[in-house]
């Protein structure tokens, strides 16, 4: 009972009791005492406000406590103004809060800056839509891109108009000075760009079957959308190389032109395939068969007489040096052919005691390719 007596005109306040104990689980019985419960003191009814005071400092305690937990919630409010949503990843992460542009030309700076410093998601942040294709905008590639060829000296005049505008840009790449323009809208009250990447202008299809690199980094599929800048496709593979594989891209569209690249042996497909040509005829000629494989040989003893094979001795005629000097033409990424000219004469015995001679010329060579390997195939 609380006998405290209230003040004057009020009833006394009951005593809050204690909340029941609730014994732990497990609990068999054993003398237990539980922690001692806090003294609920009486409840006293509010203060009187005397004067302004209490109640300003109230509000003031308020807006403080409100003030910190507006930081932590809303980063990037500046002067009332709510950020657009932020921009995602090709991983599909969080990227960088979408910038708040007063103009056209601001956006296209801002941009290019964004992509000249190697942030991806913050270029990625002063478009109007995410691209669907994002594999090659990532600060990896970026970085690739500043070592190939850096932006610098970034320029952007205003454009006219109303929610609509073109803007020109001027940078240099990797030293060699770029114009463009950008196309702009202005949406929520921030100009943002109307396209931030564009598909590579280049058609792959002739090189597929290889490892690609693009600026010396693995290229994920033959259709990337990319940031302006300086690209240059190559391959691991060293008996390969890529003709027609450096492209300039200046903006975010799409460009009108689109390069072919294809792929070519190099110096070291070229010797490899040689030298496989060359032991192949030295294997042909060593074999003790009228009909080696893939020899373009096809020779049998006339009237069912039968050869001796140890008797069989092939001999080169003309063209002995032919395939140490083969031109081959590279027909896809697994094969390539050659023109040559090579003749060839046998001889033999038969198992009757009677001496033969024939004739062979080789007119093709065949090369299939594989990693660490070349197969040869001869044809007449």
């Amino acid at each position: 009972m609380n006998d405290r007596p209230g003040r004057s005109g009020e009833q006394p306040t009951p005593r809050t009791p204690a909340p029941a104990y609730q014994y732990p689980p497990g609990y068999a019985g054993e003398a237990y005492h539980p922690p001692a419960q806090p003294d609920v003191p009486d409840a006293e009814p509010p203060a009187e406000p005397k004067g302004n005071g209490a109640l300003i400092l109230g509000i003031v305690g308020g807006a403080v406590i409100l003030g910190l937990f507006a930081v932590v919630t809303f980063p990037g409010i500046v002067g009332g103004a709510v950020p657009t949503p932020s921009a995602t990843t090709a991983g599909g992460t969080t990227g960088a809060t979408a910038p708040l542009s007063a103009t056209g030309a601001a956006a296209v700076k801002g941009y290019l800056k964004a992509v000249a410093s190697g942030h991806a998601a913050s270029a990625i942040a002063y478009g109007a839509t995410p691209p669907v294709e994002q594999s090659l905008l990532t600060d990896e590639m970026l970085a690739a891109n500043r070592a190939e060829a850096p932006i610098t000296d970034i320029k952007a005049t205003e454009g006219t108009g109303g929610d609509h505008q073109t803007v020109q840009a001027t940078y240099k790449l990797g030293g060699t000075p770029v114009s463009t323009t950008f196309e702009v809208t202005r949406a929520n009250g921030t100009w943002v760009l109307d396209a931030i990447a564009a598909p590579l202008p280049l058609n792959l299809s002739r090189t597929t079957g290889v490892d690609l690199r693009i600026n010396g980094r693995k290229l994920p599929n033959t259709n990337p959308t990319v940031f302006p800048g300086r690209y240059t496709i190559t391959t691991s593979n060293g008996w390969f190389t890529v003709s027609g594989g450096k492209v300039q891209v200046k903006n975010g569209a799409a460009s009108g032109t689109v390069r072919e690249a294809k792929l070519a042996l190099s110096a070291s497909g070229i010797s490899a395939i040689r030298k496989a040509a060359q032991a192949k005829l030295n294997w042909c000629l060593e074999k003790n068969s009228l009909t080696p494989a893939d020899c373009a040989a096809d020779l049998t003893l006339p009237n069912g007489n039968t050869v001796r094979p140890s008797t069989i001795d092939w001999q080169v005629t003309r063209g002995g040096s032919a395939m140490r000097t083969l031109k081959p033409t590279l027909d896809s990424a697994d094969s390539a052919h050659a023109k040559v000219l090579v003749k060839t004469r046998v001889y033999c015995t038969s198992t009757d005691g009677h001496r033969w001679h024939g004739y062979a010329t080789i007119r093709f060579v065949y090369a299939t390719l594989a990693p660490h390997s070349v197969k040869i195939e001869f044809t007449s």
